[in-house]
């Protein structure tokens, strides 16, 4: 693991997505702020006579104590330059001159204001008081709503969850339709990604994620149990509203030397929320639903989270120690009706499904079942599922199970929410701090006998105390260089071929 150090809010072309509200003029014009490095080009300061100002920016340049984008400089209501008496009398080549050299200086003023807005500078006398991002509820805090809304304005944090039981498989060259699906616009704050089964070589899949990712996103922390792995990528300007991350993981089968079956939970608080993320792999086959039941309340009593993160009460259910909960993994829950029946139902219908419309056999699915009458996941929600069964598959293939067990087609892969009920007034509305805004499945991808599935959800972020433990910039420093070096080696290689193949 390393620290990394991240200077700019954010990177070229990559916002808060599915948010139309969080995009500004500041940021689209970002890209003029930026040298070829990726990092602002500012000057230290920047000197603007009195006389020289209305020439600069046709209005007047006010000095302010804020940082706010709001205040750095207000523009007078009037636009006309003031009459100079020697531009009139001068020749045509000077007032040319004397122009070129005007909008230049107009130009770099601007820039400057403008990295002023973007960059959202700290004044020397808020630094002086010792005050500013310092204090466990100041507004001015760290964590405090200040910093909070500059970061996600609607006070929302989009997050991707995928699942995907990998059969032990490698994964393919070109993960794309699963990382970077194409129906998001922009890729989310936070990436989850738990796999079960998975490819021996973790590193190798880690990588594989940053390289697809690219430099905008971080590996925050991954952890694993036997082949079970789950892996955690932000956005790397958050990494520093985060606390330390904590993980834990459980086997329902402990006296088994290879651990196939259990869980594997990641636990970190960004700004003032807590989020648990929680892959797992329950026990398999159709009839063994009571033994799934089993596996999921003891994973719940045995995961010891969170660890060192403030908690006023901590519940034996770790399900109710955090404000957002999120459960993915192959479940093994089943449909209960016949293989052929299913199959013909398949073959008949057109993907994806309408949203509005009930499922054509969900009425049958064991977990549908288990969470309306209570038997487990208690509180949890799921989105309707449009699209088609993610096993079992011939890999290599998109035909389902064509061996001589002849498996029934089923949602074995799943991804569950919840999230922590809060007290309110009843002047407040009540909004789901958790929406679900996609929920579909990668049906290009073969390796595996399984399907990958993935979520993108919203959730609501509240100021947070600095007195938490804060990762202060940690992330793996290993895979990132990694992943960005193949990145790289990639678009350079693909760049020549393509210069070959005009040549």
């Amino acid at each position: 693991m390393g620290i990394g150090c991240i200077n700019e809010k954010r990177d070229n072309g990559i916002r808060s997505p599915l948010s139309s509200n969080r995009t500004s003029k500041s940021d689209e014009s970002n890209d003029s702020l930026k040298s070829p490095g990726g990092t602002c080009s500012r000057p230290l300061s920047l000197h603007i006579s009195s006389s020289s100002s209305k020439h600069l920016l046709q209005g007047e340049l006010r000095r302010c104590s804020s940082a706010s984008g709001d205040h750095v400089f207000q523009p007078s209501a009037s636009n006309d330059l003031p009459a100079n008496p020697f531009i009139r009398s001068a020749s045509h080549d000077s007032i040319l001159h004397a122009k070129s050299k005007v909008s230049s200086m107009d130009s770099l003023a601007r820039r400057a204001l403008l990295a002023a807005q973007v960059l959202h500078l700290i004044p020397t006398n808020k630094a002086r008081q010792r005050n500013y991002l310092q204090g466990r509820v100041a507004a001015n805090s760290l964590l405090g709503s200040l910093e909070l809304e500059r970061m996600f304005p609607s006070r929302q944090v989009t997050i991707f969850v995928g699942t995907w039981n990998m059969n032990g498989q490698s994964p393919p060259r070109d993960l794309d339709d699963f990382v970077l699906p194409s129906g998001v616009e922009h890729v989310p704050d936070i990436l989850v990604f738990g796999t079960q089964e998975s490819c021996s070589e973790r590193t190798e899949w880690e990588v594989s994620l940053q390289e697809t990712l690219g430099p905008t996103h971080i590996l925050f922390h991954s952890a694993t149990l036997g082949t079970l792995h789950l892996a955690v990528f932000l956005r790397r300007d958050l990494i520093w509203y985060c606390s330390l991350p904590e993980d834990a993981s459980f086997s329902v089968r402990p006296g088994t030397a290879f651990r196939t079956k259990g869980a594997v939970a990641i636990a970190f608080v960004l700004f003032g929320t807590s989020f648990l993320f929680v892959t797992a792999h329950l026990t398999a086959h159709q009839e063994k639903v009571k033994e799934r039941v089993s596996d999921i309340k003891r994973i719940i009593r045995s995961l010891e989270l969170p660890k060192a993160l403030p908690i006023k009460h901590k519940n034996k259910d770790v399900t109710q120690n955090f404000d957002c909960v999120f459960w993915c993994g192959d479940l093994n829950f089943r449909l209960t009706q016949p293989r052929d029946q299913v199959l013909e139902w398949i073959e008949q219908t057109s993907f994806p499904l309408p949203a509005h419309l009930p499922h054509g056999y969900l009425h049958t699915d064991q977990l549908k079942n288990v969470l309306a009458d209570g038997a487990a996941f208690k509180g949890f929600c799921e989105a309707n599922i449009t699209f088609p069964p993610t096993y079992k598959y011939d890999p290599g293939t998109q035909q389902f199970d064509t061996s001589a067990k002849q498996r029934t087609p089923a949602y074995t892969d799943r991804i569950l929410y919840k999230w922590k009920s809060t007290r309110r007034t009843s002047t407040q509305l009540e909004l789901a701090p958790i929406e679900c805004v996609v929920y579909d499945s990668v049906p290009s991808i073969t390796t595996s006998d399984h399907k990958p599935v993935w979520g993108v959800f919203l959730a609501q972020v509240r100021p947070g105390i600095d007195t938490i433990p804060l990762a202060a910039g940690l992330f793996n420093r290993e895979v990132y260089l990694e992943g960005i070096r193949r990145r790289a080696l990639n678009h350079h290689l693909n760049k020549s071929s393509t210069v070959c193949a005009l040549q």
